[in-house]
């Protein structure tokens, strides 16, 4: 179960790393969104997209790997609960720190998530508003306003 220990840690640390970037990512995102800098924001929800695509193939990578060693279905907690063998007790507290460390960094990015979501909602409120008055004097957009935009 060496290995198992091993490549978990290794995965959890290339994880760790993707979620400091994403994370990074969304506090330039919420940068952008008060800026109003539609291109930057577009650059940085490309690079978004790109960190979430990378971290769902190590999350898939992971399963796979306690999957060939019989943990198929078990939380990385579970797995630091299980583990009693002290010969394996120092990669264990590194998985375990390294857990810790990603369960802070995705409470912080969803927190900035939802802020970011809460700076979009109140934009397209004021565009609305903007909208309407400038149809109240007979001019009409040519687009029309969209959340999913």
């Amino acid at each position: 179960m060496t290995s198992l220990y091993k490549e978990l840690a290794n995965i959890l640390k290339e994880e760790k790393r993707l979620l400091s970037e994403l994370y990074s990512v969304v506090s330039e995102e919420r940068d952008a969104i008060v800026a109003l800098n539609s291109k930057e924001l577009e650059k940085i929800l490309m690079n978004k997209e790109a960190l979430l695509v990378k971290i769902s193939l190590w999350e898939k990578e992971r399963e796979k790997i306690l999957k060939n060693h019989g943990l198929d279905g078990r939380t990385i907690s579970e797995i630091i609960k299980m583990q009693s063998n002290q010969e394996e007790n120092k990669e264990i507290s590194v998985i375990e720190e390294v857990y810790k460390t990603m369960k802070s960094l995705l409470y912080a990015i969803a927190e900035i998530q939802k802020i970011n979501e809460q700076l979009i909602d109140r934009s397209i409120i004021h565009i609305g508003t903007a909208i309407k008055f400038f149809e109240s004097f007979g001019i009409k957009p040519k687009q029309t306003l969209s959340r999913e935009a």
